[in-house]
């Protein structure tokens, strides 16, 4: 795993124990199975979309449902233009 894959799996593990509430949660642990809901989902792919100024569709979640998976979708897609953490 790359150094921003690693990077971007800390920030999204954050942000999923975070919204979830559950601080045990770990990369590879399923967000729904451990606390997570269609609300909380909702929250987190926000603060992730602004920490990473990448476009984050909440329903990318439910197909990649662990930090580590989400992750490695994030970074397949570039941060987009004029966002925070963006380039422009």
């Amino acid at each position: 795993m790359s150094e921003t894959a690693q990077t971007i799996e800390r920030l999204v593990l954050e942000q999923f124990r975070t919204c979830s509430g559950n601080n045990r949660m770990t990369a590879t642990d399923d967000f729904f199975n451990t606390g997570g809901d269609s609300f909380t989902a909702v929250q987190a792919a926000t603060a992730i979309a602004a920490l990473t100024g990448r476009d984050l569709d909440p329903s990318l979640l439910f197909a990649h449902r662990t930090a580590r998976a989400l992750a490695c979708r994030l970074v397949e897609d570039p941060p987009a233009t004029g966002a925070a953490g963006g380039n422009g």
